[in-house]
């Protein structure tokens, strides 16, 4: 069973809840690699939505999800390459 940190944002609430769906449905999904690196990803991404004055929890967590996802995929593509990112 995963563990992760609890996020919260004191400005939005919402910011909370949208963690809560990303991290659920990535887990679920088994797409999380490292819970560390995965928590401290979705925290940042969603604590600079709420900057941008987002408030949608369901649109950040969305948003939160595939950037977590592309990033896994580029992390996967440099580790295929041996290291050198695709140019494109």
């Amino acid at each position: 069973m995963m563990t992760h940190i609890i996020f919260s944002d004191y400005r939005d609430p919402a910011a909370e809840q949208a963690y809560e769906i990303a991290w659920d449905f990535l887990a679920r999904s088994g797409t999380i690699r490292d819970e560390f690196e995965a928590c401290v990803f979705l925290a940042q991404r969603i604590t600079m939505m709420v900057e941008e004055g987002l408030t949608n929890r369901i649109r950040m967590a969305n948003r939160a999800i595939s950037e977590y996802q592309h990033y896994i995929e580029e992390s996967d593509d440099v580790v295929r390459s041996g290291g050198r990112r695709a140019e494109g």
